[in-house]
């Protein structure tokens, strides 16, 4: 979230990207999948300008809403992208809190007469996270019921949830035609060379003459990625694919090896990571090992507990239960005291 200290430089082009209709088709169509998306129109999809404000909504530039005809009738879709590094487990709270603000504005504005019924609201939360989401997507979940009679006074609302880590690598090959599939594909690259593909195969999907407000947008969001990506790199101000195509064919090799060289580098502190582990867990297991070898010495023959509790305890613990072998006038006073 742009007013969250984990938010990033292009979350103002992830706000970008859902300006644009065809993007907001793609999250229906290729995310979030409800049943019915074969009966929405999406010729008359169209953003919804609300009036409503609170203090946490002046801060909230990353939500979008909208709107589009299911069957003769209005849907609204009211999306929030949330660029946490972990989730919201209150998130329910917050989308029954907009959802009523919502309703109270459509209820001023539309005007709806005594009798008419509130438009369906679908809320979808796009979280770009690496940790999994344990929030519960029901407000009812939130909710303590001290008592059986209360259940009917507990709210019933739910949120539809698409958390970006989740979406298979393949998915770009089995929809080639969903822009925010591969644009969300560019965000989990793991080499320039796989960034290099995407770029071009958005550059093919998006080469039509109506798509030059879209392709801007993409180009605008994946210039954000790259200044976030290679901190170090003067990134120009891209503004289409082909000047993004044309700067990553420049800096490919440049960065192919900064990126081999920052694996090496890891790689280099996860062995020594696990170097120190595996060699002090052998040296407990020597201390455990001389540890049996003394009290059966000192008492005689270990029970099978005894034997385990050495196994399982840690170095502190054994060295404790050595000091007190010589002290001690049986077995038991060497593990309870």
């Amino acid at each position: 979230m742009p007013n969250n200290k984990d938010s990033t430089p292009f979350d103002a082009g992830y706000k970008l990207l859902f300006s644009n209709p065809k993007i907001v088709q793609d999250l229906l169509e290729g995310f979030v999948k409800p049943e019915w998306v074969d009966e929405i129109d999406f010729q008359t999809l169209e953003p919804f300008k609300a009036s409503f404000s609170t203090d946490d909504l002046r801060e909230r530039h990353d939500d979008s809403i909208w709107r589009v005809k299911l069957g003769p009738d209005w849907l609204y879709l009211y999306l929030l992208i949330e660029f946490q590094s972990s989730d919201d487990y209150f998130m329910a709270c917050r989308i029954m809190t907009y959802m009523g603000l919502l309703y109270q504005d459509i209820i001023r504005h539309e005007p709806l007469k005594k009798g008419q019924k509130l438009p369906p609201v679908l809320p979808v939360v796009l979280y770009s996270g690496s940790g999994n989401w344990t929030g519960p997507a029901n407000i009812a979940n939130l909710v303590h019921r001290p008592h059986p009679a209360l259940t009917q006074f507990v709210p019933d609302l739910s949120y539809c949830l698409v958390e970006e880590r989740d979406i298979p690598e393949q998915f770009s090959e089995v929809h080639p035609g969903n822009v925010l599939g591969h644009v969300i594909g560019l965000g989990f690259s793991q080499s320039t060379d796989e960034m290099h593909h995407r770029v071009r195969r958005l550059r093919a999907l998006l080469s039509a003459p109506d798509s030059g407000p879209l392709q801007r947008s993409v180009a605008i969001w994946l210039n954000r990625l790259l200044r976030v990506r290679f901190r170090n790199e003067a990134i120009p101000e891209l503004h289409n694919l082909n000047e993004v195509d044309a700067m990553l064919s420049e800096k490919l090799t440049d960065w192919t090896e900064q990126w081999k060289q920052q694996g090496l580098e890891a790689g280099r502190k996860e062995g020594l990571e696990q170097g120190l582990q595996q060699g002090l867990e052998e040296g407990r297991q020597r201390e455990a090992a001389f540890l049996l070898k003394l009290l059966e010495k000192r008492f005689g023959p270990l029970t099978d507990t005894h034997h385990q509790r050495i196994q399982a305890a840690p170095t502190e613990q054994l060295e404790a239960w050595g000091e007190r072998i010589l002290d001690a006038e049986t077995v038991e006073e060497v593990f309870c005291k």
